[in-house]
């Protein structure tokens, strides 16, 4: 019978604990190497988080704060803590992670860079997207300088400027950077693949917050064809496709339409990343609204009181997000 990776990794780091000791280098990294096959696992992300944490805090302790082993390690806890939806910890692991790797390899070191994307990406969802943008504008600006314009790093931070571009609702910045992206995407690696996708599903998604409806759902819907070929339906990339096409769909009020494209990707997300995950949480929310609009209001009401729940949970009091569940949610139950 195969073993899984998970398998081999744990009876690799038991070994390297019995004949090394638990504080060796090569027995921290077969430790990261077992947390990182548990990262993977669904149901697991905990356990990879405790494991990271007592491999930070050992390597801090034999490597000191700053050794590249101890940087690599924050680094992928940084990663599991935002995987697993711990955003306000993943928040604070990056910032950390990002200071140390600038002190320590400079600003314009690519594992610095890394870092700053990452946090950029922590603070979007978080729901604070002004903050993130001028990280990834940072970096693009830095990848540009020393990599060239045509890159294939620089042209996926270019795609990532745009979409938090598009999250600080600077549109037209965001739609003029990415007409000239997707050709250059397209020439390079063709129609379907995963990084152009990502820049027509955001052209798209731009398109619809411009009120362009027609040519956003056309665009959308071609997307979403291409992400269910090539990735499947069950990815990510294909979920985000589309919950922009129930985007589009809402903004013409065909609510109708909208609600189940809403439902089979909640099901999904759910699937993928567990009920509590904060991308579910945000579809559960998208689809509530989706269902006040088209008059469902007890079931939008039940969904609302999880997602007040969960962001009260995720986020802690006062945040825009569970504010604005909270109101919502207090309309629907006004006599």
């Amino acid at each position: 019978m195969q073993l899984s990776a998970e398998e081999i990794r744990t009876m690799r780091a038991r070994s390297a604990i019995d004949t090394l000791g638990p504080e060796h280098p090569d027995t921290l990294v077969a430790l990261r190497e077992l947390a990182e096959a548990l990262l993977s696992v669904p149901g697991r992300g905990a356990e990879a988080v405790e494991l990271y944490q007592h491999v930070a805090r050992t390597q801090w302790t034999t490597l000191g704060e700053r050794h590249e082993e101890t940087l690599r390690t924050s680094a992928e806890l940084a990663g599991a803590l935002h995987t697993t939806g711990q955003l306000s910890l993943a928040e604070t692991a990056w910032r950390d992670t990002f200071r140390a790797q600038a002190e320590t390899l400079g600003r314009d070191h690519p594992d610095t860079l890394r870092s700053a994307t990452r946090l950029a990406a922590v603070l979007q969802d978080l729901g604070r997207a002004p903050e993130a943008e001028p990280l990834v504008g940072d970096v693009l600006a830095r990848r540009v300088r020393q990599l060239g314009r045509d890159h294939p790093d620089v042209l996926s931070t270019t795609n990532a400027h745009a979409a938090a571009l598009l999250k600080c609702g600077r549109h037209q910045e965001a739609e003029r950077i990415l007409r000239s992206l997707v050709p250059r995407l397209e020439d390079r690696y063709g129609r379907d693949h995963e990084k152009t996708i990502a820049a027509r599903s955001n052209l798209g998604a731009v398109l619809v917050r411009l009120d362009r409806h027609a040519e956003a759902e056309e665009q959308i819907r071609a997307v979403v064809r291409s992400t269910e070929a090539t990735l499947g339906p069950d990815h990510d990339t294909t979920f985000t496709a589309r919950n922009n096409l129930a985007a589009v769909l809402h903004a013409q009020e065909r609510y109708e339409d909208a609600v189940p494209v809403l439902r089979a990707i909640l099901a999904g997300r759910a699937a993928l990343h567990g009920d509590d995950h904060p991308i579910t949480v945000v579809t559960r929310d998208n689809l509530a609204n989706v269902l006040i609009d088209a008059g469902h209001h007890a079931e939008a009401a039940e969904l609302l009181d999880r997602c007040v729940h969960d962001y009260r949970r995720l986020h802690g009091p006062g945040h825009p997000r569970l504010r604005a569940a909270e109101e919502r949610l207090a309309w629907l139950r006004s006599p």
